[in-house]
């Protein structure tokens, strides 16, 4: 009989369980064909927990722990609390029919981050977007032309849900927008002009920064992206594609978004300054 595959969204705890995993598999020089063997599995299963795309039951984690020479009982525990709380259902799993897969990782991940910073020059950053902007926004996209009214108003549902971090303060957002977006008139400009307001409203875990179109040549050129940082595991960067934000968890990777970020930051002008520029466009509609 073929396996069963219980596919999920890798959060950043099932990330931090799959990569230890890994290491200790590893360092003990063992394939996971070997391992797999070991637990009557396929090697595939031993790659897809290693990847946190399957959960892994108890008994299967203490037998790959066995093999990897960890035998006490409490530090077996340890990685069987991290796997339970890895398999927590995320609110985002309830929009996962309408958001798709890599926006179910994306919103997966920036649930546990602790500061976001965030390049954007498409539309206005999701976090800081009205409902009547994020509505437009998702009716504009080439893939809206085919949305009901009902899916897009589960996106927006979504995209609302999300910032209740940056509410309740759990969540730092360091933004930097193309200024083209301070123009460009998604919705119209009502609905343009509400968005620029909310900008110039931010709180105090919120800095916004404008870059000057002026810039005639800068970091963010190949498209927008954010950052995460975590508390307890490694940053890791998601960059905007055609198809998806792509996540990028490789230490030199994250390193050169990273500076591509404090580059863009110290190419715009000041947060103080951002505000007199959004107050400008904001006049002018």
């Amino acid at each position: 009989m073929p396996e069963k595959r219980e596919r999920r969204t890798p959060t950043v705890r099932g990330r931090q369980l799959g990569i230890e995993l890994k290491r200790l598999r590893l360092a003990a020089k063992l394939s996971a064909d070997q391992v797999g063997e070991a637990l009557g599995c396929s090697q595939g299963k031993i790659s897809r927990i290693e990847l946190a795309q399957t959960g892994v039951s108890k008994g299967d984690l203490f037998l790959m722990l066995d093999c990897y020479g960890i035998t006490e009982l409490e530090v077996k525990e340890q990685y069987w609390r991290l796997a339970r709380e890895s398999r927590k259902r995320g609110w985002w799993e309830d929009y996962r029919e309408v958001i798709g897969s890599w926006l179910s990782s994306y919103i997966a991940f920036e649930a546990e981050a602790s500061e976001l910073r965030a390049w954007s020059w498409g539309t206005v950053n999701g976090l800081l977007q009205t409902e009547e902007y994020a509505r437009a926004t998702f009716r504009g996209e080439p893939a809206g032309r085919g949305r009901t009214p009902e899916e897009v108003e589960r996106l927006v549902e979504a995209r609302l849900a999300r910032q209740r971090r940056l509410a309740d303060d759990s969540l730092a957002l360091w933004a930097v927008l193309d200024e083209s977006l301070l123009h460009r008139r998604i919705g119209g400009p009502d609905v343009l002009k509400a968005q620029l307001d909310h900008l110039l409203a931010p709180r105090g875990n919120v800095a916004i920064q404008v870059l000057r179109q002026q810039a005639v040549w800068h970091a963010g050129l190949n498209g927008a992206f954010t950052i995460m940082s975590f508390p307890l595991h490694p940053p890791t960067a998601f960059v905007e594609t055609p198809a998806g934000d792509v996540n990028v968890e490789g230490a030199e990777e994250v390193r050169r978004f990273t500076l591509a970020f404090d580059y863009l930051r110290a190419t715009a002008v000041s947060v103080e300054e951002s505000r007199e520029l959004i107050v400008k466009a904001r006049d002018a509609l």
